[in-house]
C-alpha cells in the first residue's frame, strides 16, 4: 500500500464525502487521516489515503467525482510527518476578542517562535464582529509552557483577545 495526500474543494453539496470515499473504497484504498469544514458555503478536504497503486491511478479514479461535483482536486505523494517520532506534548491556544487585521499572523508567529507546530487552525467571525480562533498544536518536549503563555497573553493584551493555551485533553484535538 502507498500513502497519498488528497485536497478537494469547491461549493458545498450535499453527497461529496460519500462519493470520494467510496470511490477510494472501490480501489481498496483506506482513509487513514482527515479534515473537512465548509467556509463561507465553500467545501474543503483534505484527506491521507492508503491506496495500491501510483498518484496518477488515484487521480484517474477521483477525478470522475470532481468533475460530477466541480471540485478542484490535488493528489500526491505522502510521507511520514516530520514529527511522527518525536516526543511532542499536545496543547490548544483559544482566543477571543474584537476583530481587526493580524490577529491569526501574530499569534501563528508566537508559536512559530516556540517551535510549535500547529496541526489544526480554526476561527469564527461573529456577527457583532467578534472573533474567536482556536489553534491545536503539538509543543516540542522541554518547552516552557508558562512562558508561552503569558507571552501569548501578553500579544493578546496588545491585541484586545483573551488567549489561554492548555493541555489538550482527547475530546479537543
Amino acid at each position: 500500500m502507498n500513502q497519498f495526500a488528497i485536497a478537494a474543494m469547491g461549493t458545498d453539496r450535499p453527497g461529496i464525502v460519500a462519493a470520494v470515499g467510496e470511490a477510494i473504497l472501490g480501489v481498496g484504498g483506506n482513509i487513514d487521516d482527515s479534515s473537512m469544514t465548509i467556509l463561507g458555503g465553500h467545501f474543503a478536504m483534505l484527506l491521507v489515503v492508503q491506496v495500491e497503486g501510483d498518484a496518477d491511478q488515484l487521480e484517474s479514479t477521483l477525478r470522475p467525482v470532481a468533475e460530477k461535483f466541480e471540485l478542484m482536486l490535488e493528489v500526491r505523494t505522502a510521507a511520514m510527518h516530520p514529527f511522527s517520532d518525536v516526543d511532542r506534548d499536545d496543547y490548544v491556544v483559544a482566543a477571543y476578542g474584537p476583530d481587526k487585521p493580524g490577529l491569526v499572523s501574530t499569534i501563528s508567529r508566537v508559536l512559530a517562535g516556540a517551535d510549535a507546530n500547529i496541526n489544526d487552525f480554526g476561527s469564527r467571525l461573529g456577527a457583532d464582529h467578534t472573533f474567536a480562533m482556536w489553534f491545536n498544536v503539538s509543543l516540542a518536549e522541554g518547552t516552557d509552557t508558562a512562558a508561552l503563555g503569558e507571552q501569548l497573553r501578553a500579544e493578546g493584551r496588545d491585541l484586545g483577545l483573551d488567549i489561554r493555551l492548555y493541555r489538550a485533553e482527547v475530546e479537543d484535538l
